[in-house]
């Protein structure tokens, strides 16, 4: 008989809202983890916005040391010659990851080698041994997310992307790395530069549209993407413009939050199936990549995913909503097109601005997977002319 139901939720504790932070001490206290490895992004150690949490933990009798060796695309090197020697030696009950994406992925690298004696390659090359809810047989560490960023959602995800010195990324995935506690406080956000805070937003809001539409998505996933949007869309710009408004700031965390969430109860689709070889090739930060794709992603998938990106387009424009009958895919795909010159995404540049030309544009499909959860069917040269056209500028 065939099976008929979904597996779905979430398997970790969230705090959400102003000042959430502040748990950290309780957290600590109700789990009896007394030594912590901190684990942050450089930008959180320059800008001394790490020194609040060195007061948290210094006033609650942590001990705690501080490990901060990350890249924007964290290198294997890093974490297994630095982050997790220095995990065991301390001989750690816990990771607080404080930053961005890059940094919640170097500590969940660190978590999920635990006391394996594997390489993140080995790990990466046999995960689909091990299915993602079941426990591996060796023991890994738990981590503590605070996301200074509202993109990635990686404080609520069961992925890691990690780089080798080739620059070609490895993908882990295992409920083993989602964290057992995310602190989601919009207040962190209030510093973002402009431009992470562009780029980190539209990863969201592609994460969102993307997990809806996939055919992996159940009701629990559609339900997170669907709030994630109406959080996202009308508050996009405004955040863009001004990250230290708490309404824009809060509306930004949560839909963050629920993107994530959504991405991980359902699967990823077109754009997320072609833009790590995007970031890797071209050097263009993912959600850059994320948001040069969106306006291909919903011009191609329209014809089967018309009703769904009706109620995109109706979210992300809460004042100008459209009956069903009067809306056309165009609309939408006019819509990202739009955001993206609002946040000066790339600056309005063209890939082949960055030196992308046909033949990377081979290279990006190399890889490119063909997902049985693709809303439309796509092979790998139907991507290669969608790249093209994204290239010469079809989409700006």
């Amino acid at each position: 008989m065939a099976k008929t139901y979904s597996a779905f939720g979430i398997n970790q504790s969230v705090y959400q809202g102003s000042g959430c932070v502040d748990m950290l001490p309780e957290i600590l206290q109700k789990e009896k983890w007394k030594r912590v490895l901190v684990v942050a992004g450089p930008s959180i150690i320059r800008t001394g916005a790490i020194k609040r949490f060195e007061k948290i933990l210094n006033d609650c009798g942590a001990e705690y040391k501080i490990f901060s060796q990350i890249e924007p695309n964290p290198r294997v090197d890093d974490i297994e010659k630095a982050g997790l020697p220095m995990y065991k030696s301390m001989n750690a009950d816990v990771m607080l990851a404080i930053g961005g994406g890059s940094t919640l992925d170097s500590a969940k690298g660190i978590a999920i080698l635990g006391k394996s004696d594997k390489t993140i390659h080995d790990i990466a090359g046999v995960m689909g041994k091990y299915p993602p809810h079941e426990e591996l047989p060796w023991e890994t560490f738990p981590v503590i997310a605070v996301p200074t960023t509202c993109g990635t959602g990686s404080e609520v995800i069961r992925n890691a992307v990690i780089s080798e010195r080739n620059r070609r990324k490895l993908v882990v995935m295992h409920d083993c790395i989602i964290p057992k506690y995310a602190l989601c406080d919009p207040d962190l956000l209030a510093t973002l530069p402009p431009h992470v805070a562009a780029a980190s937003s539209m990863d969201a809001l592609v994460q969102a549209v993307e997990s809806l539409v996939s055919l992996a998505a159940n009701d629990f996933s559609r339900t997170m993407s669907l709030r994630a949007i109406e959080l996202i869309g009308p508050n996009i710009v405004k955040f863009f413009y001004n990250r230290a408004t708490p309404e824009f700031a809060d509306a930004m965390s949560k839909g963050c939050m629920y993107a994530g969430i959504a991405w991980n109860n359902s699967f990823p689709a077109q754009n997320h199936g072609c833009n790590h070889a995007i970031t890797e090739l071209l050097h263009i930060p993912h959600g850059d990549a994320c948001a040069v794709v969106m306006p291909w992603f919903v011009e191609w998938n329209g014809e089967v995913c018309r009703k769904d990106f009706w109620r995109v387009y109706n979210l992300l424009e809460p004042d100008n909503c459209v009956e069903y009958e009067d809306f056309e895919v165009s609309m939408l795909v006019d819509k990202f097109k739009s955001l993206n010159r609002q946040l000066n995404i790339l600056n309005g540049k063209t890939l082949a601005d960055f030196g992308c030309s046909e033949q990377l544009c081979r290279d990006m499909v190399a890889n490119f997977f063909e997902s049985p959860f693709f809303p439309r069917t796509t092979t790998k040269i139907q991507m290669y002319e969608a790249l093209v056209d994204i290239m010469k500028g079809k989409y700006i």
